[in-house]
């Protein structure tokens, strides 16, 4: 499953953008909620975790061999449906107050000019000795 159709990273700016356009036919629409479809929460936050890794990888090339995995979520907000036929579009910015090996990050979704969800979280490296 896609989490996000397209993920730009503007190194300059600090910031990395993605993409989801949610499609009317997909199916977790179906459970989610019966008669009145949306987005869930879950997926908002998954394309922020993806936009962030892009942006955390962009930055430190050497890690492209430790992928990202979201460690702790401090935030998520959700603000507004998104519905069947709208397209997501979060925004990650890199935060201070880092460890070795993690990073956190803030996350605005918006459907046009409208906020949809807020997230912050921490991500941290998968290290090579541990399950997958």
């Amino acid at each position: 499953m896609r989490f996000a159709d397209t993920i730009a990273v503007d190194l300059a700016a600090g910031t990395s953008t993605a993409s989801f356009y949610v499609d009317p036919a997909a199916d977790y629409l179906k459970d989610h909620f019966p008669g009145a479809p949306t987005l869930p929460g879950l997926m908002m936050l998954e394309s922020a975790v993806r936009a962030a890794a892009a942006l955390w990888d962009a930055d430190d090339p050497t890690n492209v061999d430790r992928p990202a995995l979201l460690e702790h979520v401090d935030r998520l907000q959700v603000v507004r449906r998104v519905v069947p036929g709208e397209t997501l579009t979060v925004q990650t910015t890199r935060e201070a107050g880092e460890d070795a090996g993690t990073a956190n990050f803030m996350a605005r979704g918006m459907v046009g000019d409208d906020t949809a969800m807020r997230a912050r979280f921490r991500l941290r490296r998968y290290r090579h000795d541990e399950p997958r």
